[in-house]
């Protein structure tokens, strides 16, 4: 059933099957390699189709041996990585992000990919060789794509694959790998969420008219698994990380065990108020 899924969607079901490839079972490590394979071959007379999972394994290493990396203690907020450009082509990708894998079947024959799926999402130009460390223990890395039309592709392709001029926004992306966790439950904790907003968008008129009315859906992201404790997150836009909120109310002056961190304002020591106030606390 997964050969034929791969098959059928190698575009959008590569990016939930890659992670079978890099599994630390031997067993269905050959059976991920086994699935591949089989599609490889069935998708011997669509050259696009097929250049694309043969090259999805060189992709998937690339952002498994990222997710793996230990910046060094130098690193603090970003690090320079190899660019992926001279090896694979991104713009034959769609990127793993909700809108892109989402189902959303239409009237007609929607055997078609193209039917089943939304024709209209952007797809990635180039990964930023300048890659963020998000300031936490496991220190995971955000990863910026950038994103070109899906109009401008046969263009691009004819002239340098660097070129900014089709640029027309950004993807953003968590990388992390997990030290207990395992990020195939996050991918089934949205997979849950997903069945959720169907079931509050239900083709009974009346419901889904009360659900749109009071904007009840939950906002929903991709979580890919690159292996059972490595992944790459869709990082919602216009949102920040909880932890990096709190860390900015923290004082840095004062010591991490005392119970009274002021906010970040405490630090304003042009204020003399203020600095005998710290002077005092901490």
């Amino acid at each position: 059933m997964l050969r034929r899924v791969l098959t059928k969607y190698p575009a959008q079901a590569m990016w939930s099957l890659a992670w079978v490839r890099q599994s630390c079972d031997d067993q269905r490590k050959r059976i991920g390699n086994d699935i591949f394979h089989h599609a490889i071959e069935a998708l011997n007379k669509s050259e696009s189709l097929r250049r694309l999972l043969v090259s999805s394994k060189i992709l998937v290493d690339y952002l498994y041996s990222l997710a793996k990396k230990e910046p060094t203690e130098k690193v603090r907020d970003s690090m320079k990585v190899k660019s992926l450009s001279d090896e694979v082509d991104l713009s034959e990708f769609v990127p793993p992000i909700q809108a892109a894998l989402s189902v959303s079947l239409v009237t007609g024959d929607s055997s078609r990919s193209r039917d089943v799926f939304s024709r209209h999402i952007p797809r990635m130009r180039a990964f930023d060789c300048v890659v963020g460390v998000m300031n936490s223990k496991a220190k995971p890395k955000r990863l910026r794509a950038f994103a070109i039309p899906v109009d401008s592709l046969s263009r691009l392709r004819l002239g340098p694959r660097s070129t900014k001029e089709f640029d027309i926004g950004e993807f953003h992306f968590l990388i992390k790998l997990e030290a207990k966790g395992d990020l195939r439950k996050d991918a089934r904790v949205q997979d849950l969420n997903n069945v959720v907003n169907r079931i509050m968008s239900t083709t009974d008129e009346t419901k889904s008219l009360s659900a749109r009315r009071r904007r009840l859906n939950l906002r929903t992201f991709t979580v890919t698994c690159l292996s059972e404790d490595t992944g790459m997150l869709e990082w919602v836009p216009h949102t920040v990380s909880l932890r990096g909120v709190i860390s900015k109310t923290y004082n840095p002056q004062a010591d991490a065990a005392l119970g009274k961190r002021y906010g970040r304002r405490i630090t304003d020591f042009n204020d003399a108020k203020l600095r005998v106030t710290f002077e005092k606390k901490c």
